[in-house]
């Protein structure tokens, strides 16, 4: 029983090739496709040369003959399926306006033509499919078969045909194949980056969690503890210790607020609850400069500021930027000086550390673009803050952060 859908496919690739098909080259970059262009021309005027000097006929006919032989490959240049269809019409109609050439070098058609149609069926091979690649082997030879002598004549001419088709049909394998395998690269990248940046994500949340949980703990603790504080709290003298509680516990509530907001924006589920644990903040990037510089690293710090104003997720998210900075500098510009820059006003948080061009290889754009790249713009975006993260003119690089904080996210005196 016939597959109809087989049959239907069969009959749309027939359609394509005889008629509506309008192939293209394969893509290529500007240079190539010019280089391509000017070698198919070049062949085609060759090809017209050599029928020009071997045919000995009529100007009239023997014009036919160039033209035949020329204008296909200036089509195959932009569609290498038109220039095939012109090709037919040439395999049709020079047996009949050459009607001696076959007795003095064994082909009815002319030796310029034969070199277009192998340049016309390479290139037909290389830009389309194998079922359009049949359908154009068979209408092929049915067109040249009534001018052939002898069946040695058609397998030699089946063989040659086949050859050119299945050479440039490799390459279009090939190239497809290549394409594939950079496509699967692209989205391995894409995959191991987003994985990078949903873990990133949930470590955010996780140490917002415990800032949060932090200062719910102090709040809750202070008003369980505040009726055995405060037991005498009729007397005069302690009123105003009894509002400046209220104050901070106002202050405490309203940092929390902006920490769960910050950690809202940036939540993953998770299937176990985070341990609570006290989380680094500014003041511990003087340890960090101090490491780097054990470890033999020139390091300089400049600090500018009250930074223990800096609400507790900005100090945070701000330390693990500085953190990744100071371990991408050392492992990719080894041996390069480096100096840390941070200031602390009362309308925003800079960050400004460089590093020179260091020792080692230069640093790749896999590693421009890594994971801890990623972690920075995270935390970045999630303070709505500018990061600039780059290599500067000299070869070294730059990572220049500023944090705006809005009256809600600072500390109250």
């Amino acid at each position: 029983m016939i597959d109809r859908q087989r049959l239907r496919l069969w009959l749309a690739a027939l359609r394509y090739t005889a008629y509506a098909g309008t192939d293209a080259p394969p893509k290529r970059s500007a240079g190539l496709r010019w280089l391509r262009a000017l070698a198919i021309l070049g062949c085609g005027l060759w090809a017209g040369f050599v029928t020009f000097s071997t045919v000995s006929v009529p100007a009239p006919v023997k014009t036919f003959n160039v033209l035949i032989s020329v204008l296909p490959c200036l089509l195959a240049v932009r569609s290498p399926l038109w220039g095939w269809r012109l090709l037919i019409v040439g395999i049709v109609s020079t047996p009949l306006t050459l009607p001696g050439i076959a007795g003095s070098w064994g082909w009815p058609w002319a030796p310029g033509f034969a070199v277009t149609a192998a340049l016309v069926f390479y290139l037909v091979g290389e830009s389309n499919d194998q079922p359009e690649l049949a359908w154009a082997g068979l209408i092929s030879f049915g067109a040249a078969a009534p001018f052939l002598r002898d069946w040695r004549d058609a397998a030699l001419l089946v063989l040659l045909g086949g050859i050119l088709f299945f050479l440039g049909n490799t390459v279009r394998q090939r190239r497809l194949a290549e394409e594939e395998r950079a496509a699967q690269q692209e989205r391995r990248l894409a995959e191991e980056t987003r994985a990078a940046l949903l873990e990133e994500r949930a470590g955010i949340a996780r140490e917002l969690h415990d800032v949060v949980a932090h200062h719910m703990s102090v709040l809750a603790l202070r008003a369980d503890s505040a009726r055995f504080r405060f037991a005498d709290h009729g007397k005069a003298d302690r009123e105003a210790e009894i509002w400046q509680e209220f104050a901070d516990l106002a202050g405490t509530a309203r940092e929390g607020l902006t920490e769960l907001r910050r950690l809202l924006g940036v939540l993953r589920s998770e299937e176990h609850a985070p341990a609570i644990a006290p989380q680094p903040g500014l003041g511990k990037v003087v340890e960090l400069v101090e490491g780097v510089k054990a470890a033999g690293t020139a390091c300089e710090l400049d600090l500018h500021g009250d930074l223990d104003t800096v609400p507790v997720g900005v100090a945070l998210s701000v330390f693990r930027i500085v953190q990744e900075a100071l371990s991408n500098a050392i492992q990719h510009a080894p041996g390069a000086a480096i100096s840390v820059e941070l200031t602390a006003d009362p309308g925003s948080v800079r960050l400004r550390i460089d590093n020179g061009p260091g020792d080692g290889p230069k640093r790749t754009e896999q590693a421009r673009s890594g994971h801890g790249l990623v972690g920075m713009r995270e935390r970045a975006a999630m303070l709505a803050a500018d990061l600039e993260a780059g290599e500067r003119t000299d070869g070294g690089f730059r990572v220049a952060l500023t944090v705006p904080l809005d009256r809600e996210g600072r500390l109250e005196p």
